[in-house]
């Protein structure tokens, strides 16, 4: 089936479908602007915030220069300007960069699967071009950690150019090997592709000496593959992807190798589970997997899966083909996701933990979890094997219905960073209930324009202040230093000075205690009692009027301003004085600006 444009081209009817729904998803969001709903965890507080200060502050491509967060922090611990996810901050607006990348990853990962698809199907490509695209546009349109998804929705990529590189490799490939780490991340993925890539170096060098101990006297017989040549080849592409990623993210290197500066991850604690806590951590993970890379499997690709898993298995079972079995790729493929599985359960024994760290001291603190990050793509890998198979039988009707099923239960759950859905469902709940939602949109979460008027009727001229009642993240969004923010490495001494500010506070609430003493990457102002005085919503309540902090530790630190969504009822005695309260018809907030001094 082919749908005809104007100009009588003939598109086959997935593509148009694909077509059609990013056409129609890119004019909604740029239609919406800064009025999308937006996942704020890790993302408005965190990420969408260091884009827009490193844009504010020209330092994109700076050295030796402080950004105005935590106190004053290196430009170093920020993400590398030799990215194409940052090229989208570089030339466009924050929040036309955020919603661009976030149509791009989709792109991103159809198109890399499908290439990828050509290179392992060959000639069955086209047969299977209908089942190629769909779920590859269903891995594309995951939710994954927005600074991070084309990181994500590259990984087929990455697979196109080893097994390029492993059957005849050219420079060419090399070339974009090295280029490859533009669209990746080292720490979410890249050190894990690296591990995997030399994994297989190992497993192919130890098969390749078995097999010629065990032929000696006939070395030409069945060395196949396992010759030098793609030992060769592969150990050349560890090389040139280790190069790529220490070039494209130098700063990282630098701040992680020759920086001898304590930082919190020296001091984060990890906790210790029992075997019972790590077996369950495990089935989660296998089931519904993690936030950050979520693969929405568990209600439609999960089930598939594993019903398909137990009739291929009683088949080879019946056959007594145990060897059948083991080299069946959707066996190895759903192998591969529970190893992942176990390594991210594992990591939670203190003692294994331990010995990694001792053996590897450049590790430490390192989340060696994130090899549950490649599950997505091995779930859809996996599914879309049952789907191969489904055409094989000449069931393509049934196969293109359980791929349009994936997709549309991708867009229809409410997953954290579906944003697409999060604003649909946020503008229906207006309309339904005529009056808007507790969520904020991009707009309203920054409040941009409140702030630059605060900021112009004091006369603002950079003095440091910290926020209450709301993240950090909005002040440093509208170009106030701040001493709190959130950053997951930065130096411990800066942690321990902040902390004196807000010891009152732990001390009574022993769960923000931990919470910043064992982890500590939310520097933050909290509240006297066990409630989230800084949740990102319209209406903020807390059952305690006062302010819990040292003053005294905060004036020493340079503070000026506090910014607080609350009226702070023990402000005379913290000796702070109310410079203002201030509203703005855009924004949902009430900021009640106190003085330190």
């Amino acid at each position: 089936m082919f749908v005809k444009s104007k100009k009588g081209v003939r598109i086959p009817w997935y593509y148009a479908l694909i077509l059609v729904f990013l056409f129609c998803e890119a004019v909604f969001l740029f239609a919406m602007g800064e009025n999308v709903y937006v996942s704020m965890h890790d993302n408005l507080d965190l990420h969408i915030a260091d884009y827009h200060i490193l844009s504010l502050t020209d330092s994109f491509f700076s050295h030796r220069t402080t950004l105005p967060l935590l106190g004053g922090i290196s430009r170093d611990y920020f993400a590398s300007e030799l990215s194409l996810y940052s090229l989208l901050y570089i030339l466009l607006p924050t929040c036309t960069a955020y919603l661009t990348g976030y149509l791009l990853k989709t792109v991103i990962a159809l198109v890399s699967c499908i290439l990828l698809a050509k290179e392992l199907l060959g000639d069955r490509f086209r047969s299977l071009e209908p089942v190629v695209a769909l779920t590859g546009f269903a891995y594309g349109i995951l939710p994954f950690y927005p600074a991070f998804s084309f990181a994500f929705a590259s990984l087929p990529l990455a697979v196109l150019l080893l097994v390029r590189i492993y059957r005849k490799p050219k420079l060419s490939d090399y070339v974009l090997l090295f280029l490859y780490p533009l669209l990746s991340y080292f720490t979410f993925v890249g050190f894990f592709i690296l591990c995997y890539l030399l994994a297989a170096i190992l497993i192919l060098w130890a098969v390749r000496l078995y097999r010629r101990r065990r032929k000696a006297q006939e070395p030409a017989v069945g060395e196949g593959a396992c010759n030098k040549r793609p030992l060769l080849s592969l150990t050349a592409a560890l090389a040139v992807l280790s190069a790529g990623f220490m070039v494209c993210e130098y700063r990282l290197f630098s701040v992680m190798l020759f920086d001898a500066t304590r930082t919190i991850r020296d001091t984060m604690a990890q906790g210790s589970y029992s075997p019972g806590e790590i077996l369950a951590s495990i089935l989660e993970t296998f089931t519904k997997g993690v936030f950050h890379a979520d693969a929405v499997h568990t209600f439609f690709v999960l089930p598939v899966c594993l019903v398909y898993l137990l009739l291929l298995n009683i088949r080879y079972a019946k056959a007594r083909d145990l060897r059948g079995a083991w080299k069946d790729p959707f066996n190895r493929i759903l192998a591969l996701i529970l190893f992942n599985c176990v390594i991210y359960g594992l990591y939670f024994q203190e003692n294994l933990r331990g010995l990694v760290e001792t053996l590897l001291p450049p590790l430490k603190g390192f989340q060696l979890t994130r090899t549950v990050f490649f599950n997505p793509f091995l779930w859809y890998m996996a599914f879309f094997v049952i789907l191969k198979r489904l055409y094989d039988k000449n069931k393509r009707k049934a196969a293109n219905i359980l791929a349009l099923l994936s997709i549309a239960v991708i867009l229809f759950t409410g997953s954290k960073y579906n944003d697409l859905y999060s604003t649909c469902f946020n503008y229906a709940y207006r309309i339904v209930k005529k009056q808007p939602s507790n969520s904020l949109t991009y707009k309203e979460f920054y409040s941009e324009e409140l702030f630059q008027d605060i900021k112009e009727d004091i006369g603002y001229s950079g003095e440091k202040s910290v926020a209450y009642g709301m993240h950090p993240a909005v002040l440093s969004y509208s170009g106030i230093s701040a001493l709190d923010g959130c950053l997951s490495y930065y130096p411990q001494e800066y942690k321990e000075r902040f902390r004196r500010i807000i010891a009152p506070a732990l001390d009574r609430v022993e769960s923000f205690r931990v919470y910043y003493d064992d982890w500590g990457a939310r520097a933050y102002l909290f509240a006297g009692v066990d409630e989230n005085v800084y949740e990102p919503v319209r209406h903020l309540e807390i059952s305690d009027p006062n302010l819990y902090i040292d003053a005294d530790a905060l004036r020493e630190m340079g503070g000026t301003y506090i910014f607080s969504r609350l009226p702070v009822e023990n402000a005379e005695d913290l000796g702070l004085t109310l410079r203002g309260t201030y509203t703005h018809p855009d924004s949902p907030y009430i900021i009640y600006l106190y003085q330190t001094g």
